[in-house]
């Protein structure tokens, strides 16, 4: 039996996006307001995330970013550079990090999406995770 996904890691993918912030890193030239995005979290994995944001990102090649989201009452802050833009239409801002972590934050991570994944069969509404509102997700225009 042959496969197509060639994926390192569990890819958890959300029917109610996360919140998150975005930070940039490497743009001295930038305010620190607008260093910091609002973005929709609609994929994740311990090896990376797929993310709407509501206004484009700077355009340069291996900018670096931190994602920061609650989920199941923690923090979590896994940074790397972004690998891929995608603007399907004018207003869309979709972009791909790939995660650069240590072992350790790798497997927190891991566990993290395992037990969450878990309690997502169970009911929608899982506490102390940063989902957004309808009216937030809205604001994407993504969905």
């Amino acid at each position: 039996m042959s496969t197509n996904n060639k994926r390192n890691f569990f890819r958890l993918t959300f029917t109610v996006p996360l919140g998150a912030d975005v930070k940039i890193f490497g743009m001295g030239d930038l305010d620190p307001e607008t260093k910091l995005y609002k973005a929709a979290l609609v994929d994740l994995s311990a090896g990376g995330a797929r993310i709407f944001t509501q206004a484009p990102l700077p355009d340069k090649p291996g900018l670096l970013t931190e994602l920061r989201f609650m989920c199941l009452g923690h923090e979590y802050r896994p940074y790397g550079p972004i690998v891929r833009s995608i603007l399907p239409e004018p207003g869309h801002y979709e972009y791909c990090i790939q995660f650069s972590l240590d072992d350790t934050d790798t497997s927190a991570l891991t566990r993290m999406l395992n037990q969450l994944a878990i309690k997502l069969r169970r009911t929608p509404n899982v506490p102390g995770c940063s989902f957004l509102t309808p009216e937030e997700t809205a604001e994407f225009e993504h969905f």
